[in-house]
């Protein structure tokens, strides 16, 4: 993931838009076979969607309404979801053993579980990867470090909390 993201950004502004563009239409067109929430939410769009202004837009508590419509898998249910998250001897372990659980604080009124795969992390953490090389290059890595310079990160317990550390032990 990183090294295509890396390519394109050598190929240029028009290889990351191309890059962008297939790719949105590539997630369009799965959400249309596998989410009746997307099939029917989608529906009287283009086939192909290259403009994610074309997309209507949604929210969290439009989501977790519909949550098993939404979901591509049918092995993800809110029911499941829900009790699985509320276990806290599962934390640590995977959903339907393949994914990963994290939830909101409820904050906006709506609690929102999300269910993602290990594409999305691979995806998440490569664009935090890029964001910190940018923000920080290695020969400032190596001047902070020669300065004494430390890093931390704040990690959640009790709960299921997504989190994204670029730099790991």
């Amino acid at each position: 993931m990183w090294w295509d993201s890396h390519r394109a950004h050598r190929q240029g502004p028009e290889a990351i838009r191309h890059r962008q563009r297939a790719r949105l239409a590539d997630l369009v067109a799965y959400a249309r076979q596998h989410s009746a929430f997307y099939r029917d939410r989608y529906q009287g769009l283009p086939e192909h969607i290259g403009d994610v202004t074309l997309l209507p837009v949604t929210n969290k508590r439009e989501l977790m309404a519909h949550f098993d419509e939404v979901a591509t898998d049918p092995a993800v249910t809110l029911a499941g979801a829900q009790e699985f998250v509320g276990d806290p001897s599962r934390i640590g372990d995977r959903f339907a053993g393949k994914y990963l659980v994290a939830t909101t604080a409820s904050t906006t009124g709506t609690r929102g579980i999300f269910v993602l795969d290990d594409r999305y992390w691979a995806v998440t953490s490569g664009l935090m990867g890029i964001l910190t090389a940018k923000w920080l290059t290695w020969r400032g890595v190596v001047r902070l470090v020669g300065r004494g310079a430390r890093s931390g990160e704040v990690i959640a317990t009790g709960g299921k909390y997504r989190t994204v550390s670029p730099l790991q032990p």
